[in-house]
This record gives C-alpha cells, sequence and structure tokens, in this order.
C-alpha cells in the first residue's frame, strides 16, 4: 500500500483549467462542464473502464480497480488504495453511513461481503453466499449498492437483486427482473444488465443494452422504462452505466456514440456530451458513470484513459 501526499496546490496547477463541452446545445437548464480527471502525484491514471462508486457523505470517491480500490479527494486526487491477491476477486465496493468500507469478494463461485475501516483493513465478514443462495441457487452477484442502511446485491448477467440489511441478519426483498419483464430463459441468458444504480427515492435504475433501453424499478416492483435504438440525438446505440442526478435526470452511458445522454425525470431527451475526438473533456469508449452529492458526474473511459470529471450547471 502507500499513501501519497495530498497537494491542493499540485491539482490547481496541473487541472486548473475547466473545459466546457457539450456535443449539441444543453436543453432544459443543464450544462455539463468538464473538469479534471481523476490522478495521483504522478498526473492522470491511466485506468481502463474501472467500477467508480462516489461516497457522498465524506466527498470521496473510489475507483476499483485489478483488484485494487483506490480513493480520491474532492480535487480528484488519490489519498489512499488498498487491495487483495488472486485468487479472490473484488467484485465491487462500498461506503455505509458509518465511513467503513464493504467489499464484495468472490472465489469461483462462493462470495462474501467483508466490512473495513478507512484503511481497507477486515474487521468482519457480515454476508456470505449461503445467505442469499437459498432464494437464487447460481446467484453469483458482481454489483453491490449501499443505500439507506440496505445493501443491494446484483448478478447482472441473470438479471437478479437482492436487497439485504448490511449487517446480513436478513433479506429485505428480492427481484428476478427476467421475470418482471416477462423473459423467456432462453432470453434472459442472452440479456444481462449494463448499468444499475440505486437513486434516492430507492428505485433501481439499469439498461439492458441488447433492448435499448434503461429502466426504473420502483421498490413496490413497478417498472418503466425508455429508450429506443437509433444513431440520432436521444436514441440509444449500446446503452451501459446510468445514474441520476439531485435533479432527478437520469444520466445514461452510451458506448457506441462515446458519450452520456441526459434525460429528464419524464423521460426525456435533454443533452447528451462527450465525443471521440480526443480533447480534454470527450470521452473514449465510456462505460460507467457516477453522480456524487454535488452533481460532479464521474465517467470511466476504455483504452487507458481513465476517469474524465464534470460537473453539472442548472439554470
Amino acid at each position: 500500500m502507500k499513501k501519497p501526499g495530498n497537494s491542493h496546490f499540485f491539482t490547481a496547477a496541473l487541472f486548473g483549467l475547466v473545459f466546457a463541452f457539450a456535443a449539441m446545445p444543453a436543453a432544459a437548464g443543464v450544462q455539463p462542464v468538464y473538469l479534471y480527471n481523476l490522478a495521483d502525484f504522478t498526473g492522470t491514471v491511466a485506468y481502463d473502464s474501472p467500477r467508480v462508486v462516489a461516497d457522498r457523505e465524506r466527498n470521496e470517491i473510489y475507483v476499483l480497480y485489478r483488484n485494487t480500490v483506490r480513493v480520491f479527494n474532492d480535487a480528484g486526487m488519490e489519498v489512499y488504495r488498498f487491495g487483495i491477491a488472486d485468487p479472490e476477486r473484488i467484485q465491487d465496493v462500498a461506503v455505509n453511513a458509518g465511513g467503513n468500507i464493504l467489499t464484495l469478494v468472490s472465489r469461483g463461485t462462493e462470495f462474501r461481503v467483508t466490512q473495513s475501516n478507512y484503511r481497507g483493513e477486515p474487521l468482519e465478514t457480515t454476508i456470505s453466499a449461503g445467505d442469499v443462495k437459498q432464494l437464487f441457487p447460481s446467484f453469483s452477484p458482481n454489483r453491490m449498492v449501499y443505500h439507506d442502511g440496505l445493501l443491494y446485491l446484483v448478478d447482472m448477467n441473470q438479471m437478479l437483486i437482492v436487497i439485504m440489511d448490511e449487517q446480513g441478519r436478513r433479506v429485505r426483498n428480492q427481484y428476478d427482473v427476467a421475470a418482471i419483464l416477462k423473459l423467456e430463459e432462453e432470453e434472459r441468458a442472452d440479456s444481462g444488465m449494463g448499468g444499475f444504480s440505486v437513486d434516492r427515492e430507492g428505485n433501481m435504475v439499469f439498461t439492458i443494452p441488447v433492448f435499448f433501453k434503461a429502466y426504473r424499478l420502483s421498490p413496490d416492483g413497478s417498472i418503466a422504462s425508455f429508450g429506443q435504438p437509433g444513431s440520432v440525438p436521444g436514441k440509444f446505440n449500446i446503452a451501459r452505466g446510468i445514474a441520476r442526478d439531485s435533479k432527478g435526470n437520469y444520466l445514461v452511458v452510451d458506448v457506441g456514440k462515446y458519450g452520456v445522454m441526459i434525460f429528464d425525470s419524464a423521460f426525456r431527451f435533454v443533452t447528451q456530451f462527450g465525443s471521440d475526438k480526443g480533447r480534454p473533456g470527450e470521452l473514449i469508449s465510456p462505460r460507467n458513470v457516477e453522480v456524487d452529492a454535488q452533481d460532479r458526474v464521474y465517467v470511466s473511459q476504455a483504452r487507458n484513459k481513465g476517469v474524465s470529471v464534470f460537473r453539472l450547471l442548472y439554470d
């Protein structure tokens, strides 16, 4: 492990220029503004499609990549890192209300959720495979979200969601998305989620790339969707990551369009930002998106382009 120095002066010097970028004029009072890329003391961190998680209570960002978790402060500089050794694999990371780190760890078909202190030192295992496999025997989660004292464990491939209290004492709810959408088992196998997150109201939002759609699944099991295929603005090519901002807007990453599309709370297209021109603030094969408490948007990219950070401005 290492803990590099935290220099606000370096951050200001290296990333002080702010680039405003949008692929088309912003509408409905939303303007994405490019800020910087996540970095350490050597410069931009060259990630290739990492997982990004915001700790909204403490304004820190956790980035999972190749079994290592790096922690960045609200200026986009790395302040700490930790990891585990093979053959175990960190599938996902979250931070609970008390600031402890939750890691979803797998080994073969087994998995567990471990709670650690702020240094990544394990405190206890709170959830193990046996706690949920009685519900879905083949359940193999590769996404975990903490929200309002609950843990959302998601098997993105099988489109299964299990919600537990963070102590692992009991299952609060479970959803078979394929069954809700009335898909055949063959369709389940050929589908899978492209992105998943939980909004402030506890709605689960996700994409299914092969259907060219984004979905909102409410806690009561009701579901709504939007999206259709197409090359024009507002239509999907390959929809992946999804998140919501403080105004209720949906941000959907489109890999094929090298950008992020914004839709309002009524699923109406607002604007799109990002392209593949390679200039600062433009995106190269984006994959995931996260929004923090200050409406800063973190977009992970492929080709070692790292994580670009934007701020959403509203009229």
